[in-house]
């Protein structure tokens, strides 16, 4: 009877905490002071400041309109409120991320069709609440790292020349790989000076605030 009891209870025990590892905010927001909203409000603005035109250009590799790219940028922020582990991340979307939703989503004029990209990430969303509610974020260990540095190379080349459209201000370039770089040629001579000017100049000036500016200590 009494070994019973002590199993039920045992079994009782790692439910419950199952439970609270599932909302992690249950734990923590008890032992929450003052200083540490003042603090968390500073390091939210800082990021968001940061996200926000960050999420413009991940909308404009997805192929969807400015908003949806606010709208990722902070729901899940929101979300990892509650179930969030760590509290020196932020979550959001990425540009591989973006480059997924143009590729596996229908496009109408050049522009992926909101509804099949809400779709998507809904599915994706399911499919990773079922993998953590399972514990198998192990199976990511599987993924060899070439696989990984390849992809995310390609990526970046394919996310990269993607861009020199808009540098050049051409327009009617096409989404597909293959046909962006044949189309950014053809147009070349379409060229929008002013546009081009400006691009480079904030190249510049990037570089230039990159170099320049003293890294802190820490």
């Amino acid at each position: 009877m009494a070994l019973e009891y002590e199993r039920e209870r045992t079994f009782a025990g790692l439910a419950g905490d199952y439970a609270l590892s599932l909302v992690p905010i249950v734990r923590w927001l008890p032992k929450y002071t003052l200083s540490k909203a003042r603090n968390d409000f500073i390091a939210g603005l800082t990021v968001g400041l940061m996200v926000v035109p960050q999420a413009l250009a991940y909308a404009s590799i997805a192929g969807l309109d400015e908003q949806y790219g606010l709208y990722s940028a902070f729901m899940g922020c929101f979300v990892y409120v509650f179930l969030g582990t760590a509290k020196d991340i932020t979550l959001g979307p990425t540009a591989i991320m973006s480059l997924l939703t143009a590729s596996n989503s229908d496009q109408v004029d050049g522009k992926t069709v909101p509804a099949h990209a809400i779709f998507l990430t809904f599915m994706a969303g399911v499919i990773q609440l079922g993998m953590g509610l399972l514990r198998l974020g192990f199976i990511v260990d599987f993924i060899s790292y070439p696989v990984i540095s390849g992809f995310t190379s390609a990526a970046a080349i394919t996310i990269g020349f993607g861009q020199v459209k808009h540098l050049f201000g051409l327009r009617g370039v096409r989404r597909p790989f293959t046909q962006c770089v044949y189309d950014t040629f053809r147009k070349l001579n379409h060229t929008i000076v002013p546009d081009l000017l400006l691009g480079f100049v904030c190249i510049v000036a990037l570089y230039l605030l990159k170099t320049t500016t003293s890294k802190p200590s820490w």
